[in-house]
């Protein structure tokens, strides 16, 4: 069938002027110019479809007219073939609950949803955004000036900021969901868009993912995501620093032939600084700092919050010198300390042998601490040997821990409600501990590893190993498929 001639037309992807002729699809980015066939109905009654601009792999995007405000809104509908998929539709689903949970001038606002009497198909009426998308920007305007930059991904943390206030992550955050307008006294205005499999991690709806399954667009994917581990709301900043580092230089960190590429260089390679990737970079090296630290494997490491990042853009947009911005800021989780989490019951002993236990309950760093003194004072003995009148000498020693499994069990719940409410500082302290008072528990050793196997590989190959030696009819098999899902060196 011969296409339509577009010429003076604009594609409704890219926006760029079409060249005159017959064509089927843009000649820059290769969307469809054919008609759709929905072009012209109406969708329940009150929305007349007028022109294709997106479509991915769940539905098409239209622009759209309400026919009782006469405004324009941008109409997004599954493919007829995806209809019995109940995991899509609640996905769908998921998307218009998330979405109207959000009142802030750099969020999408959803304005209906529902489904269409004459066919069944489900649709979501949003606002019609007009401008372009971030992936246009940066074609037609890089290398953008720092102060721009700042400006634009100010707002895109605002936008996520409130998102995060309502327990909402995006998890799939990147240049196309990202509009930019050009309004008046407001030029580079900022709209997020497309919650599609975002996650609200208070809703009473059951889980239409499940914990190991990978999410989103491999590139902008945070190593915990990358990996299926647990998601709170820093997977989101790891994205957009991602989109600054892509903003900068021209090119995403990461890249790979397959997505599995991508995804393991995500997991275990660190990126290449943006000044060193591009040298014509038009960015500080407050910037720079900045976008590495919000690169950081371990979440502990990025800044905690999006108002956090926020304001630290913000200060680079007014000039501050931000080129010793700290790679290591302090851990502590995003989120607050889980309500469950109690005091563990103390335990009666009369025994002056156990009622001296907690003493000896000392944490690894200072074992290690006392390790090191053991040998410096080893040292002083051996050089102080060859003097006339030698010290006497001191015995520095640890005493072995003493091992109490019940606690350790008792540890290893509490580890599991921290974990739940995302305080992972605290689970892991949790998991410590419990190892210590019990080396044996295969559990604590196992769950020990899942906390560091992202931000210490090394380790947690050490406890999932300890965890397959100890059990290995329950964890032998988990653990040698954890470890070919994602390989720690």
């Amino acid at each position: 069938m011969p296409g339509n001639d577009p010429s003076g037309a604009h594609c409704p992807r890219c926006a760029r002027p079409l060249p005159p002729g017959a064509a089927k699809v843009c000649v820059y980015c290769g969307a469809a110019l054919v008609p759709d066939p929905r072009i012209g109905q109406v969708v329940a009654g009150r929305f007349k479809v007028e022109e294709l601009i997106g479509q991915g792999g769940m539905g098409k995007v239209f622009r759209a007219r309400h026919l009782a405000l006469d405004r324009n809104v941008c109409l997004k509908m599954l493919k007829p073939s995806v209809l019995e998929d109940p995991t899509v539709i609640g996905r769908f689903e998921r998307e218009a609950m998330a979405a109207s949970r959000l009142n802030h001038p750099n969020s999408i606002q959803v304005l209906d949803f529902g489904r269409n009497e004459a066919d069944g198909a489900l649709y979501l009426a949003m606002e019609y955004v007009q401008g372009k998308d971030l992936r246009a920007v940066l074609r037609d305007d890089w290398p953008l000036p720092e102060k721009r930059l700042c400006h634009i991904m100010a707002q895109v943390l605002a936008a996520l900021g409130e998102a995060h206030a309502h327990n909402v992550i995006h998890r799939d955050l990147k240049p196309e969901n990202i509009m930019v307008e050009q309004r008046r006294n407001q030029p580079d205005f900022v709209r997020v868009l497309d919650f599609g499999i975002a996650r609200i991690l208070d809703s009473d709806l059951p889980r239409l993912t499940k914990a190991d399954v990978v999410c989103g667009t491999p590139q902008y994917m945070a190593p915990e995501q990358a990996t299926g581990g647990q998601l709170d709301a820093r997977c989101d900043l790891y994205a957009v620093g991602i989109i600054f580092y892509q903003m900068v230089t021209g090119q995403v960190p990461f890249d790979g032939p397959s997505s599995m590429d991508v995804l393991t260089r995500q997991v275990q390679e660190a990126p290449v600084p943006p000044r060193k990737r591009q040298p014509k970079a038009l960015i500080s090296a407050g910037l720079e700092s900045l976008i590495l630290r919000v690169l950081s494997k371990d979440p502990a490491r990025r800044p905690q919050s999006a108002e956090e990042f926020r304001q630290l853009v913000i200060a680079v947009q007014n000039g501050a010198d931000l080129a010793t911005v700290r790679a290591d800021p302090p851990v502590s989780p995003a989120a607050p300390p889980s309500p469950s989490r109690k005091p563990l019951p103390a335990r009666r002993d009369p025994s002056p042998a156990r009622a001296a236990a907690p003493a000896r309950r000392i944490r690894p760093l200072a074992i290690a601490g006392a390790a090191v003194l053991a040998v410096i004072a080893g040292f002083a003995l051996m050089r102080g040997s060859a003097a006339p009148a030698a010290a006497p000498s001191i015995a520095l020693s640890s005493p072995a821990p003493v091992r109490d499994p019940s606690r350790a069990a008792d540890l290893v719940r509490r580890s599991v409600d921290s974990e739940a409410a995302n305080d992972l500082s605290a689970a892991r302290d949790d998991l410590l501990q419990a190892i210590e008072a019990d080396p044996d528990n295969a559990e604590a050793h196992y769950r020990l590893g899942a906390l560091l196997l992202r931000s210490q590989p090394d380790r947690a190959l050490t406890e999932y190993q300890a965890a397959k030696r100890l059990d290995a009819a329950k964890y032998g098999e988990a653990v040698d498929a954890v470890l070919k899902a994602a390989p720690v060196n």
